[in-house]
């Protein structure tokens, strides 16, 4: 693993994002939610999703840790999200200028089955999670405030 690869990874995660755009096209189906990926250590991030009617109050906060490890014969780098509910595995797919991941095998919050898919660009982060959370309309689309 080039540390390259996993250092543009941690740039392109840490920031603030939101998904205005989205929410203000159809309200009733997408809610405006605040993501914080807020480095707090080497490569370890504060998460947490608000909804913009409660700013102050998150609805989902942990803290997560970018690692890379190394795979004999891999053919892909691969970067890992430790997450305390499911780790997400990602790949960067150079012809599409981005990070794409999710989780593998099977993983439960609170009980049930949760499938989360998630792409990571330089100025946005989709998040799709299947299972708890419901949101099986598509990938939440959030940009990133710059």
């Amino acid at each position: 693993m080039s540390t390259e690869v996993l250092d543009l990874f941690c740039e392109w995660f840490e920031g603030r994002f939101d998904n205005w755009t989205q929410a203000s096209s159809n309200p009733t189906k997408w809610s405006h939610i605040f993501v914080t990926h807020e480095k707090i250590g080497d490569r370890k991030f504060r998460t947490s999703n608000r909804y913009n009617y409660q700013p102050d109050k998150p609805y989902r906060e942990q803290e997560v840790e970018v690692t890379a490890p190394w795979v004999l014969g891999a053919t892909e780098d691969i970067i890992i999200v430790k997450n305390p509910v499911c780790d997400q595995i990602f790949s960067f797919i150079e012809k599409d200028s981005c990070f794409v991941g999710g989780t593998l095998g099977e993983c439960t919050y609170k009980g049930k089955p949760l499938i989360s898919k998630a792409k990571l660009y330089q100025d946005a982060y989709h998040s799709w999670d299947v299972g708890w959370w419901q949101s099986a309309e598509g990938y939440f689309i959030f940009d990133k405030d710059v």
